[in-house]
């Protein structure tokens, strides 16, 4: 009988403590995946901000801004010391994203240059169209990866879309610029480089099982850095100088449709 008892009591003492650490850990990932939030919607926030400067080039200032926020700084100043599971998973890919897009920022400086634009400038134009009408396809990847109804994830597509075209058609307004201080064509690259090394990096961590705590937020994640990684970093049609505008409409679009998933699989607070 007294057996039994300490039986009985030994199972309730490792439920709860069982319950205690999944609350933990559920916790530690509602953490991360606000972090992620946090970081992208900084990106999508600045670049909102200061649009395009024309046609042709993606705006200084976003970058400018973006890299002397407090906010973006303190963001990635984080240890990983102390999370396990699936916090230290996410944690991990953080990281590796976030040194990434810091850098890309950080080290690639405005380009003061001149150009002389071809032609009625109309291949600008109509590549920068294109750009904002795949706004639709990244986003709606972005939304199913999040689960929900398809129907309403395509009504939402459907208005990141047509943001980005009420965007565009002031950019257009603008036309191109001949010359100036504008963003790096190199940001591009670097963050691409940044998106495919944590997308390594979640692959690695994850390997294809997303059945704990952190698997919603990091299947959302892994879309957004597939998003990312499937931009062209740059116009092939012609060799322009600074950052290519449409670039940037795609890379905030994608920053903000992922900060909106992401809160909405992101786990509930622990009872």
């Amino acid at each position: 009988m007294r057996t039994a008892v300490i039986l009985f009591l030994l199972a309730i003492f490792s439920a709860g403590a069982a319950s205690a650490q999944t609350d933990a850990e559920v916790k530690a990932v509602k953490g991360m995946n606000l972090r992620f939030q946090v970081l992208l919607y900084q990106i999508y926030e600045y670049s909102n901000w200061n649009p395009p400067a024309g046609t042709n080039a993606a705006s200084g200032l976003w970058r400018d801004r973006l890299v002397k926020d407090e906010r973006f700084v303190n963001v990635g100043k984080f240890s990983t010391a102390g999370l396990t599971g699936d916090a230290a998973k996410l944690g991990a890919v953080f990281k590796v994203y976030y040194d990434g897009i810091s850098g890309a920022f950080n080290s690639n400086e405005n380009v003061d240059s001149t150009w002389v634009i071809p032609g009625d400038g109309s291949l600008l134009r109509s590549s920068l169209g294109k750009s904002g009408e795949q706004v639709y396809g990244l986003s709606f990847e972005i939304y199913q990866s999040g689960g929900g109804d398809e129907a309403q994830n395509k009504k939402f597509a459907t208005e990141a879309r047509n943001s980005a075209r009420a965007l565009i058609k002031t950019i257009d307004y603008k036309g191109p610029v001949k010359s100036g201080v504008h963003a790096n064509p190199e940001i591009a690259v670097s963050a691409y480089n940044a998106a495919k090394a944590a997308l390594a990096e979640l692959d690695k961590q994850f390997a294809g099982d997303y059945s704990g705590p952190g698997g919603p937020g990091a299947k959302v994640i892994r879309q957004v850095l597939t998003e990312m990684t499937s931009m062209p970093t740059a116009l092939a049609e012609l060799p322009i100088p600074w950052l290519w505008p449409g670039w940037q409409i795609q890379y905030q679009y994608i920053c903000l449709t992922g900060s909106i998933v992401l809160e909405k699989v992101s786990p509930p607070d622990p009872q």
